[in-house]
């Protein structure tokens, strides 16, 4: 029988807080799903709110993103969620 870790829905704002905040309970989820313990799942539109922080976040003096294209897709591709 195939070992199936126990799933746990995340949205945006629990995303960020892990991200951002070691001590949170989110940041100790998110470690949890990298090492395979468990699994967490968000709806796609909670990835369209994490691109939208990200672009509208950083940007240089002009006011153009510095986050944008490939590297989206490489952050997103590095998290440990499943956006579906």
């Amino acid at each position: 029988m195939a070992y199936h870790p126990k799933t746990f829905t995340i949205n945006a704002s629990q995303i960020i807080r892990g991200l951002f905040d070691s001590q949170s309970l989110e940041s100790s989820l998110l470690e949890k799903a990298a090492c395979g313990k468990i699994r967490l799942v968000a709806n796609p539109s909670e990835w369209n709110k994490i691109l939208w922080l990200l672009v509208n976040s950083f940007k240089n003096s002009e006011g153009k993103s510095l986050i944008m294209g490939s590297k989206l897709g490489e952050i997103k591709k590095s998290l440990p969620i499943e956006f579906r």
